[in-house]
Parts: structure tokens; C-alpha cells; sequence
């Protein structure tokens, strides 16, 4: 498959598309796609285009302009929304995606569903969008689970694109053997794979990072995001700041601490092992040999390693 894409005067549209999961390494594989020279992705992470929700209703030429800052040798040009992987919160994205780019490349990272599912809840709970105990939290609100069936969202993609066109990578791959891993991501979106930018030994906006309040309304924040996508790339420099200012301040009020590092029980991870075990079983099918399914499948393995 030719990943060039001719460009128009409206600008061109993307043959590449990060599209999840949430809290699964997204930001920092969007930065490691923005360094390499032969890649493009808009300044802002998340246009969020062909959700129905969001920006689909500004249609397809504003979506062409966010690309416009691609260089006519840019042989990669794509964008990062984990949005496109929220089925059944945000349906129609596959279809919406093969009706205008059907020859797309999709590249989607997952991560241990109990580790993906504690960070959500985590950063829900700085933003202050969670009140509930973790251990209620899951089960009340079905973004958590759902956002970490990744069978199923890779099984609404296969509906519409063939296998070879999307590659399936583990957030736990991009943080341990991460050179390995972005080699990959390269060759499979045909740039030069033995380019490896130095970003390549940072890893972005982390969980962590983000434990203080920010001092900006959430209200007025997503109604920023809604109305000026730029504002995107805003969010990230703030809690990047906000981040450094956590750092900082090592007299943090000791419960929020204790809150913002809540841990799995083995009971609680036994429950969302038992709603999980089919997806983990049918997500196989699409990964190599070597994996393990995170121990969901048959040895126990820990729930709480690094965010």
C-alpha cells in the first residue's frame, strides 16, 4: 500500500490514524511520531474528527486543514484521537473513517485493562469527574470497562478494514522495549525506521503528572476543546505545568496523595478479570505469539506497576 497522499488545495487528508486506547501511551507515541522527519501529525493531539459528538459536524475540508502544514515529502500524515476507540460511548467511527480514508492505517496500543482501568479512574478523580471508591466507580460507570475491551473495538474496525491495515502494539512494548517497538510502528507506516528521534527517551504526560487540580474549570476547559481545537495542545502544556508544580511541592495534602494513589485490591481486580477474560481471549487473535494476555488468561499477574 502507497502511503503518499497527493495534496489538494484544501490540504490532504491522513493515511495514518492513532486511534487508542485511552491511557495507554497515546501522548507519548503522538510525540514519538511528531519527531520523525518524515512524519506529520497537527500541532494538537486530538482532532477528533469522525466522532459524531465532536468535530464531525464541521466536515471534511476543516478536517483537511488540520493537515496543512504537512510538507508535500511528508510520507506519513496522520493524527491521534483515542476517542475513535470509545465504541459504544462514540459509535460510527469506523464507518465514518473507511468512508472518507478507506485506505487508512490504524495503529492501536493497549495496555493491562486493570492498569488502563485504575489510571482512568485516577485522573477522573484528579479532575474531579470521579467521587465514587474505585471499587463501585468501575462497575457504576461502563467507560471503564468499555474503553478497555480491546477485542471489541479492534472487532468494529475488522468490519470495515482489512487486518493488515492496522497494527496493534502494547503500551507495555512502547515502555520497556520501546526502540523495538517504534521500529516497527515505522516500517509499518513506510518511513525510515533506522531514524530514531531523541524523544524517543522521554515519556509524556504520565498520570502522575497529573495529580494537581488544574486551577482552570473543567467546564470551561472542555467547552475550549469543543470550540477551538487548538485549545488541545493548551491542555497538555497545562498539565505538563501543572505537573512540574506537583514536583515541586513536596508538602502535597497527604489524603488527596492517598486518593490519587489508589491501588486494585485482589478482590476488585479478580471482578474486572472476570468481565475481561473473553475480550483478553478474543484481543489474542490479534497480537504475536509471546502474549501473555497480561495474566488474565492464566497465571495471576500484579495489577499495580508504574502509570
Amino acid at each position: 500500500m502507497n502511503l503518499r497522499v497527493a495534496p489538494t488545495a484544501a490540504g490532504r487528508l491522513p493515511n495514518f490514524l492513532l486511534i487508542g486506547a485511552m491511557k495507554a501511551g497515546t501522548t507519548s507515541l503522538y510525540h514519538y511520531l511528531q519527531g520523525h522527519p518524515q512524519v506529520f501529525v497537527p500541532p494538537y493531539k486530538a482532532p477528533e474528527f469522525f466522532v459524531a459528538e465532536s468535530n464531525w459536524r464541521r466536515g471534511v475540508d476543516w478536517y483537511r486543514r488540520q493537515f496543512a502544514g504537512a510538507r508535500a515529502d511528508a510520507i506519513a500524515v496522520g493524527e491521534a484521537s483515542n476517542s475513535y476507540a470509545k465504541y459504544p460511548q462514540f459509535d460510527g467511527v469506523p464507518e465514518r473513517i473507511a468512508a472518507h480514508i478507506p485506505d487508512v492505517r490504524l495503529i492501536y496500543v493497549v495496555r493491562d485493562p486493570v492498569a488502563r482501568i485504575r489510571s482512568h479512574y485516577q485522573t477522573r478523580l484528579a479532575e474531579g469527574t470521579e467521587t465514587l471508591p474505585i471499587e463501585e466507580a468501575v462497575f457504576q460507570n461502563p467507560t471503564y470497562l468499555d474503553y478497555s475491551r480491546y477485542g471489541l473495538q479492534i472487532a468494529r474496525y475488522l468490519d470495515y478494514f482489512p487486518r493488515q491495515q492496522m497494527l496493534v502494539i502494547t503500551a507495555e512494548d512502547l515502555r520497556h522495549n520501546r526502540r523495538a517497538t517504534m521500529r516497527n510502528v515505522y516500517e509499518f507506516l513506510g518511513v525510515d525506521a533506522t531514524i530514531l528521534p531523541g524523544e524517543l527517551e522521554r515519556e509524556f504526560y504520565q498520570t502522575k503528572d497529573r495529580a494537581v487540580r488544574s486551577p482552570i474549570p473543567l467546564w470551561l476547559r472542555k467547552s475550549l476543546k469543543k470550540h477551538l481545537p487548538w485549545m488541545k495542545r493548551f491542555k497538555e502544556l497545562e498539565n505538563n505545568l501543572l505537573g512540574k508544580i506537583k514536583r515541586l511541592r513536596r508538602q502535597a495534602n497527604h489524603d488527596q496523595e492517598a486518593a490519587a494513589t489508589c491501588l486494585v485490591s485482589d478482590a476488585l481486580r479478580e471482578r474486572i478479570v472476570e468481565q475481561l477474560r473473553d475480550d483478553v481471549l478474543c484481543l489474542r487473535n490479534y497480537m504475536t505469539a509471546n502474549f501473555d494476555g497480561w495474566g488474565i488468561l492464566g497465571e495471576k499477574c500484579p495489577a499495580n506497576g508504574p502509570l
